[in-house]
């Protein structure tokens, strides 16, 4: 097939700087006269280049990062480790003027079309006055703008403080230059997006074991946190190979594409970057959603969103989303819901998705033993980014909670719009898409009890989860043993977890915990009501009654009692025990109740197998294992043991 002319135009654009191998050297030493950075402000000689950062596997652009420049007069262009160092008394003035200029550049190209992702790098210093940085955000887009910190930076006492009020405001922060020193534990995740892997150990990684290690163990860390992985300093194609062995998701440096400056990322030629990975011209944005299906027939539901129940809520077409805000949308339609799906999501996810809806729907309706009284509509987005504007965009979320939402939630459910909303980023590794189910109970219950019920958010959510687990022996020992750790800790009482508004920051504090705290109160309900009791309830309160007043009359206590009883009711489950769960490739085994980051002794036995080891358990006196990979077909006991506490279980492969 003949190469257009445009695509040779953009791999030489994208690759000039390649033939060599390596990055270009930084002048040796430069004497910057007194002055002459407060003259550079003034006179507009700071410029940005922006360097793509791109989907390893697919050559796909998901962001630039903005990299400041000086156009020195007497001395050429300047990278800033030739002029930062002396520009103490202008840092906040500079780190203001580079975060203003992308959001020029980013409206200018947003004009254009679907606007590029920026990333930013912020300083300590910086950020000890966020309040100019939260003004010179406000022309982004929520997930728009990511701030790259460095570790050092991080650990700053302001940094947290105002990391916290950057993602309020919609920003994205990624942990920058890390080395495995540097890796942040679960807390410190919990406030991030995305993880950069330092240029030096990508670049020792291809030839030193221990750095290739090393690298390993961040994306696998990145990948446990739900954080998105960046190789940084990606010089050559066996580096660029051996980050995405590793399942690096992003890659960054001069391989990829050199800086580009704006002009030289026009519509048609954005993406330079795909050419030089693949050999493909192509462009992925926050806002790349895919072609909306406007056409009638069977039923298709478009949202009416309900004006006050979402700060800015209006009435919204789905055929006029384009025009309003750059959004397309494209519909499956299936016999009981209607799909929305970004286009980057693939056919198969897609096909996935509609026969998951299927599916809960029909599970759903059985289990609570109602039908769904209006076809759901469920729109999934492939990143954070598009799943927040299109929070904001479909449905009138503010960009600062669309921004919060993204970064937590898998999915949300609009009742009053009829609508879930999935964030595909956020579950990469739910094959079975149980975040649906989760999200469709969500949706039924709502129905049941009326738009107007008040119900506890840990039961709200501790039904969806438990729906979503279907009943998992492994899931349940592990809710088991977290909500009893969380209590016994007192961390949190279950009356904590009552009011929806607070939901989200107790879920925050809890390190997303407090979905098994509430999944072990709604299990323990209904082991006092039964699984039929607690759906009387649910048609009471949709009757008009109370949750307190429901749960009175079919648990015979008040939920007052209810709560209080809860953490010595878990604990009289607390033995130690083994469940397993089987698997395509054998068996995953799980013990609990045993005492928190202690050593126990496991042994195996089979017809003519022993095996014999020590594990240390978790901090929630958890240990997960799998077996039946290698091992013959047959019936094996697994025994775990430490002093004079056992558990055994019996398995077959």
């Amino acid at each position: 097939m003949k190469r257009s002319p445009s695509r040779d135009v953009v791999e030489r654009l994208a690759r000039f700087d390649v033939r060599g191998g390596t990055r270009p050297r930084r002048p040796t030493a430069v004497a910057i006269r007194d002055g002459e950075l407060a003259a550079a402000l003034s006179h507009s000689e700071l410029v940005l280049h922006y360097q793509p950062i791109v989907d390893l596997r697919s050559g796909e652009c998901r962001r630039v990062e903005a990299l400041l420049r000086w156009r020195h007069p007497r001395l050429g262009l300047l990278e800033p480790g030739d002029f930062l160092p002396f520009a103490s008394a202008f840092i906040e003035q500079i780190g203001v003027w580079v975060v203003r200029a992308a959001a020029a550049q980013w409206t200018e190209w947003r004009a254009l079309g679907p606007g590029l992702g920026v990333g930013v790098n912020v300083s300590a210093p910086e950020l000890a006055r966020v309040d100019a940085f939260l003004e010179a955000l406000a022309p982004f887009g929520s997930g728009t703008v990511t701030f790259e910190l460095s570790p050092e930076t991080f650990a700053t006492s302001t940094a947290r403080p105002a990391v916290a009020r950057l993602a309020a405001a919609g920003a994205r922060i990624a942990l920058d230059g890390v080395g495995v020193t540097d890796a942040p534990g679960r807390t410190v995740a919990a406030l991030l997006d995305e993880l950069k892997i330092s240029r030096a150990l990508v670049r020792r990684a291809s030839e030193d074991p221990r750095a290739l290690a090393d690298m390993r163990a961040l994306v696998e860390l990145a990948r446990d946190y739900r954080l998105t992985s960046v190789a940084v300093g990606i010089e050559d194609r066996a580096t660029r190979d051996l980050a995405l062995s590793l399942g690096c998701e992003l890659g960054q440096g001069y391989f990829v594409s050199r800086p580009l400056v704006p002009d030289r990322l026009g519509p048609w030629r954005r993406w330079a970057a795909g050419v030089a990975l693949t050999g493909s011209l192509t462009i992925t944005t926050f806002a790349g959603i895919g072609k909306a299906a406007s056409s009638g027939g069977g039923g298709q539901q478009t949202p009416t969103l309900v004006k006050g129940v979402l700060a800015t809520a209006c009435s919204v077409d789905l055929p006029n989303v384009v025009a309003r805000s750059g959004i397309d949308l494209e519909c499956q339609q299936s016999d009981h819901a209607d799909l929305y799906v970004e286009e980057s999501v693939t056919p198969a996810v897609r096909d996935a998705l509609a026969s998951a809806i299927e599916r809960d729907m029909a599970k759903l309706e059985q289990e609570l033993g109602h039908t769904f009284s209006s076809r759901p509509a469920v729109y999934a987005f492939a990143t954070r980014n598009s799943f927040a504007f299109g929070l904001q965009e479909i449905f009138g979320v503010r960009g600062p909670d669309a921004g919060l939402l993204a970064a937590a939630n898998g999915g949300i459910t609009l009742p009053r719009q009829g609508a879930i909303v999935i964030n595909l980023q956020n579950v990469p590794n739910d094959k079975d898409y149980a975040i649906v189910r989760h999200e469709l109970t969500h949706a039924l219950v709502h129905e049941i009890v009326g738009l107007n019920a008040t119900l506890p958010a840990w039961f709200d959510e501790g039904l969806a989860t438990l729906m979503e687990r279907d009943g998992g022996a492994t899931a349940g020992a592990r809710s088991t043993a977290v909500a009893l750790g969380i209590l016994s800790e007192g961390k949190i009482t279950l009356g904590d977890l009552d009011q929806q508004t607070q939901w989200a920051q107790r879920n925050a504090a809890l390190d997303g915990q407090a979905y098994s705290v509430a999944a072990e109160a709604v299990r323990h309900l209904e082991l006092r009501v039964t699984h039929d009791g607690l759906v009387r309830m649910l048609d009471a309160i949709g009757g008009g009654s109370t949750f307190a007043a429901a749960y009175l009359a079919e648990g015979g206590e008040t939920i007052a009692d209810f709560i209080r009883a809860f953490p010595s009711r878990l604990a009289e489950e607390s033995e130690a025990r083994i469940v397993h769960t089987a698997r395509p490739d054998g068996v995953l085994w799980t013990l609990a109740g045993f005492t928190p980051d202690s050593v126990v002794t496991v042994t195996i036995d089979g017809a003519g197998y022993h095996l014999e080891y020590e594990i240390r358990t978790d901090k929630f006196g958890m240990h997960q294992g799998s077996f039946g990979g290698t091992a013959a077909k047959g019936e094996y006991t697994i025994r775990a043991s430490r002093g004079g506490t056992t558990a055994t279980t019996t398995i077959r492969t």
